[in-house]
């Protein structure tokens, strides 16, 4: 959900992005490198066609300035409450994700990073991390060349039918694991903080079932105008909106032979499915429930229509 709205945000005139990478990850691995650090990586000189700028100001050439780092929702307290100081007229987009696969989907991610050397619960190119460097150019990552043998068997030792169901179930009652499902209790952090109406929670299926319309309702949650809205989404054809990335589920993972990492795709004889393992659906159901009860009353308090799956056989529409 947060790739395929980079990948399209970064097509928004009126909206600038980093440059360099999606993740900035500022607020939570790079905070110690100060705020000059935290500016150069935005393009401050950047300026928008005139018609394409909903800035305040009418006559500013300046576009919407933001990032996309899902770990921000799990921030600490004090982290917030200085974001709210900095940038009092923040807005937030949160994207909501079925717990089950967000969580399939991340155990399957830490996985395939514990093949590749990273201590579980780590994640890369995150602070602390030791990475390989070029000896002509320090600052340039050192690319590893793996043989066909070596990549068949990391793409063993990745696969989900590695570990027993027991693995999983220890995994997402990992502190890290837990606290990124609890949906409810972070945002809840933000909602002290900013206003209800600066924060936008997104149902990940709208990006499925009606890409232009979530894409629409997103950039006028930002700043553009209902107009320059809809020109912007009705610029993009069909094939780029409906382009998905990273998008694992819990019913299609596949492991791509070149590259080891996860991706969507139709069934296939080498596709694994968590559906072809009931009992560790039931019992990752059973265990995120609560969270997901917790989150649907939050929807329901901040006036949503719609709810995530509690796994109890009802419906996504709140009653």
């Amino acid at each position: 959900g947060t790739s395929w709205l980079n990948n399209l945000l970064r097509k928004c005139h009126a909206i600038s992005l980093p440059p360099n990478k999606k993740e900035i990850h500022f607020w939570d691995w790079h905070y110690q490198r100060g705020y000059e650090w935290y500016i150069k990586q935005f393009d401050l000189f950047r300026r928008c066609p005139q018609q394409s700028c909903s800035n305040s100001d009418p006559s500013s050439s300046k576009p919407f300035y933001g990032e996309i780092t899902p770990c921000y929702v799990v921030l600490p307290l004090e982290k917030i409450v200085e974001i709210s100081r900095i940038f009092p007229k923040l807005k937030l987009v949160f994207i909501a994700r079925d717990l089950v696969d967000r969580a399939w989907s991340a155990l399957i991610m830490e996985l395939r990073n514990q093949t590749s050397g990273l201590t579980a619960g780590s994640f890369a190119d995150g602070s602390g991390i030791q990475t390989c460097h070029n000896a002509r150019d320090p600052k340039k990552p050192k690319k590893s060349v793996m043989s066909v043998a070596q990549k068949r068997r990391m793409q063993e030792l990745s696969s989900p039918s590695s570990q027993p169901d027991s693995y999983y179930m220890e995994r997402l009652r990992n502190a890290t694991h837990d606290s990124r499902s609890n949906y409810a209790k972070h945002l809840r952090n933000w909602y002290e903080h900013f206003p209800p109406e600066t924060i936008l929670i997104v149902d990940y299926r709208d990006i499925e079932s009606d890409p232009r319309g979530t894409l629409s309702k997103i950039v006028q949650h930002i700043g553009l105008h209902e107009e320059e809205a809809r020109k912007y989404v009705e610029s993009l054809d069909d094939r780029v909106l409906g382009q998905r990335v990273n998008a694992a589920t819990s019913d299609q993972l596949r492991i791509d032979d070149s590259t080891a990492s996860i991706k969507s795709s139709q069934p296939s004889s080498s596709d694994y499915f968590l559906s072809q393992r009931p009992n560790l659906k039931r019992q990752m159901q059973k265990y995120l429930q609560h969270h997901a009860i917790e989150f649907n009353a939050l929807l329901k308090e901040k006036g949503y229509l719609w709810r995530l799956d509690e796994y109890d056989g009802n419906g996504r529409e709140m009653t």
